[in-house]
C-alpha cells in the first residue's frame, strides 16, 4: 500500500466512524434505534428444518425491512452484495428479541409469523465494520479446494473439484471475491494437489495456492451419509446427512486463519442422492463460509498481521541495526528472527496495516551506508535484497 492509498485507508476508516456515530446521533434524536415489527417468513417443504428455514427467513425480511432506508443508501458502493451477504447471514444477530405467533404449512410451503424487535444501531454499526475490513484488505484472492465424497459407505475415493467446491466458487464469484484463474492449474499442480488432498497435507495446498499467486486458500472436505429411511403419506423417503468441513489459510506462511464444520439434512425418494445433499448443504452454508472467513480476515487486521520478511546478503550485525530501526517503526508491534542462514535473514513481523505498508516502510529506512531492494513480494511475505 502506498502512502496515498495507506491515507485514503485511514480517511475511510475515520470517514465510517464519523458517519456510524452521525448516524446514531441523528437516530437518538430523530427516531428510535430499535424498531418492533410482525412479519412472516416461508420456505419450501413441510419438514421441521423448512419450518426453521422459514422462521430464519422471517428474521432476515424483519431486519431488511427495519433497516431498509440504509441498506438501499448503500447499494452503490463498492462490494455491496459481498458485505450485505456477511450481514445477512446471521440476521438473528440484529433481533433483541422475537416471538413465533403463528406456524402454519400450505401448498407444499412452510410459513412462519414473527414479531420482533430489531436493532437499528447494530446492524449499521456491523456493516460499517465489514465494509471497512474488506476495504483494508484488498479483497484478497482466494483458492478453493475441496475434497468430497459421497456413499454411505465411504469406499468411493474423495474427489475435488466436486459439486461442492462449483457451488462455494459460485458463490463467491457472483459476491465480487476473487478466485485464482483454474487455467493456471497445469497437470504438474493437478497432480500435487490430488496427492495433498488425499494426505490432507494443507501445507502443500498452500504452498501450491502461493505460487498461483493466491493470498488465502481455503481447503475443505466434504462427505453425505444416508441416515436411515421412512415412509411419508406411503412414499419412503431416505434421509442423508451431509458434512462440510472448511479451513482457511494464509497462502504465504499456511498459517490457520479459520476453521469450523456445517451440517445439514435431506430427505430424497432417491436412494442414491449423495450428490443433492451436498449441493444443498453448500448452497445452504455459503453465506456462512463467507461471514467466518471474513471473520478471520478482521481478526487478523485488528489482533495482528505476521508479515514474513527475508533479508538476502545480511550478516548479524546488519541485521540488529535492521530489526532496532523496526521496533522504532509506528505499526510494528514486535521483531522475530526465525533463522539467519548463509548470510539470508528470516524474520517475522507482527504488523498492523498491510505487506505493501511495511515493505514501503523499510525501503525508507535511513540507515548508515545501508538500503534494501526488493526482489519479490506477496500478501503476506516479501524478499528484499539488502545494499550496502
Amino acid at each position: 500500500m502506498t502512502h496515498r492509498k495507506l491515507h485514503r485507508a485511514i480517511r475511510i476508516e475515520l470517514l465510517a466512524l464519523l458517519i456510524t456515530g452521525s448516524c446514531s446521533a441523528m437516530t437518538a434524536v430523530a427516531e428510535p434505534v430499535a424498531a418492533q415489527i410482525t412479519i412472516e417468513g416461508k420456505a419450501a417443504g413441510t419438514t421441521d428444518n423448512a419450518m426453521e428455514q422459514a422462521k430464519l427467513d422471517a428474521l432476515r425480511r424483519a431486519v431488511e425491512q427495519t433497516c431498509g432506508t440504509f441498506i438501499n443508501a448503500q447499494t452503490r458502493t463498492a462490494n455491496y452484495s459481498v458485505v450485505y451477504d456477511k450481514v445477512m447471514s446471521e440476521p438473528v444477530g440484529y433481533v433483541e428479541q422475537f416471538d413465533v405467533i403463528e406456524q402454519r404449512t400450505a401448498d407444499g410451503m412452510s410459513f412462519c409469523k414473527i414479531k420482533a424487535v430489531v436493532s437499528k444501531a447494530s446492524f449499521e454499526q456491523e456493516w460499517t465494520r465489514l465494509a471497512h475490513t474488506l476495504e483494508a484488505e484488498d479483497n484478497p484472492r482466494c483458492m478453493v479446494i475441496i475434497s468430497e465424497r459421497n456413499d454411505s459407505e465411504g469406499k468411493v475415493t474423495p474427489r475435488f473439484n466436486g459439486i461442492t467446491q462449483s457451488v462455494v466458487e459460485n458463490f463467491f464469484l457472483e459476491r465480487g471475491i476473487q478466485l485464482i484463474d483454474k487455467a493456471g492449474i497445469d497437470e504438474t499442480r493437478e497432480r500435487d494437489i490430488a496427492v495433498a488432498v488425499l494426505k490432507d497435507d494443507f501445507k502443500k495446498l498452500a504452498a501450491v495456492a502461493a505460487s498461483l499467486r493466491a493470498e488465502v486458500m481455503i481447503f475443505g472436505n466434504a462427505e453425505a451419509r444416508r441416515a436411515g429411511a421412512g415412509e411419508v403419506a406411503g412414499t419412503r423417503l431416505y434421509k442423508w446427512t451431509a458434512t462440510i468441513n472448511i479451513r482457511a489459510y494464509n497462502a504465504d506462511t499456511a498459517q490457520l486463519l479459520m476453521s469450523n464444520s456445517y451440517t445439514s439434512t435431506y430427505s430424497s425418494v432417491n436412494y442414491e442422492a449423495g450428490d443433492e445433499a451436498l449441493r444443498r448443504c453448500a448452497e445452504q452454508h455459503a453465506p456462512s463460509f463467507l461471514r467466518d472467513i471474513g471473520e478471520a480476515w478482521r481478526k487478523r487486521q485488528n489482533v495482528r498481521r505476521v508479515v514474513q520478511i527475508v533479508i538476502e546478503d545480511c550478516n548479524r550485525a546488519d541485521y540488529k541495526v535492521l530489526e532496532t530501526a523496526l521496533r522504532e517503526v509506528t505499526g510494528v508491534q514486535a521483531v522475530r528472527l526465525r533463522e539467519l542462514i548463509s548470510g539470508t535473514c528470516h524474520l517475522d513481523v507482527e504488523w498492523a496495516y498491510d505487506t505493501e505498508a511495511l515493505v514501503s516502510r523499510i525501503e525508507e529506512l535511513k540507515l548508515d551506508g545501508l538500503s534494501f531492494l526488493v526482489t519479490e513480494q506477496t500478501h503476506g511475505k516479501a524478499t528484499l535484497k539488502m545494499v550496502r
